[in-house]
């Protein structure tokens, strides 16, 4: 009779590892999910961490990059390899990891541009000063009026005299545009999309004008150079280059949300 007992409660105690097993929920985590590649053919890799069968699907089936492995069973390293870009295109696609009971589907998406590979993934808190820059007007047929085209430069370190760019992390901004006899100060918010390669940005009112509104392609986006362009008027276009200067202090940060409040809406913050 005890011995019934016994191999009965192995058997339940079988079972019910078994029931665990079969209902353990599917997990798959990838050390990253989006690839920055340059113009030279190159690989990068990508650790995955699974308990589960997967499998990898390239989205549109393109042909100028690989997945390997394109299957496994568990933790894996996936080498994803691009062949060079012999134009002056760019291009992106994105293959997506699924589990094998498609529980879990987790997306990756890689491009290749003729552009540096995107080191600044964030902007949030970070202070840039622009180094050179360009406004030009444009003909009928976007050709660049030669009369028109007027560069500058600045010594981003000089804070005295220059254009800066104070992005928050919450979303907002400020342009600080300092001159030898006074500095003003232009709230915004702000969106950055380093996939799209698109800083979006709205200026707040100013003078009763109607506000200023971007969607400024991004050039190029490292450590070292933030460069934007955008037309801010009809056939009326502007470049900045920018380089990061440092990270925004609470001390400057209280300074210039004191100074927000005390605007009225219609004026930029104007100090002497």
């Amino acid at each position: 009779m005890k011995k019934r007992n016994i191999l009965l409660n192995l058997a339940l105690f079988a079972l019910a590892a078994l029931s665990l097993v079969s209902c353990k929920k599917e997990s798959i985590t990838l050390s990253m999910h989006e690839l920055w590649f340059p113009t030279e053919a190159s690989v990068q890799d990508i650790t995955i961490t699974a308990n589960c069968k997967w499998s990898v699907s390239i989205d549109d089936d393109a042909d100028w990059y690989t997945v390997d492995p394109m299957a496994g069973k568990t933790d894996a390293t996936l080498h994803v390899t691009v062949l060079p870009l012999e134009d002056n295109n760019s291009r992106s696609s994105s293959f997506t990891v699924t589990s094998a009971k498609g529980h879990v589907q987790v997306q990756v998406r890689i491009s290749q541009n003729t552009n540096e590979p995107t080191e600044l993934r964030s902007i949030a808190n970070m202070i840039f000063g622009v180094t050179t820059g360009a406004h030009w007007n444009t003909d009928y047929y976007a050709g660049v009026i030669e009369d028109s085209y007027i560069p500058f430069e600045f010594n981003p370190n000089d804070t005295t005299t220059g254009y800066f760019f104070y992005f928050l992390e919450d979303g907002s901004g400020v342009q600080k545009d300092s001159h030898a006899d006074s500095t003003y100060y232009y709230l915004y918010t702000y969106e950055f999309d380093p996939f799209n390669r698109i800083l979006h940005i709205e200026f707040e009112t100013v003078s009763d004008t109607v506000a200023e509104v971007y969607n400024a392609p991004v050039l190029c986006a490292t450590e070292e150079v933030f460069r934007i362009m955008h037309e801010y008027k009809p056939n009326f276009w502007e470049r900045f280059d920018m380089k990061k200067i440092g990270t925004i202090t609470p001390q400057q940060k209280a300074v210039m949300k004191r100074k927000a409040k005390k605007r009225d809406g219609h004026e930029p913050i104007l100090i002497f």
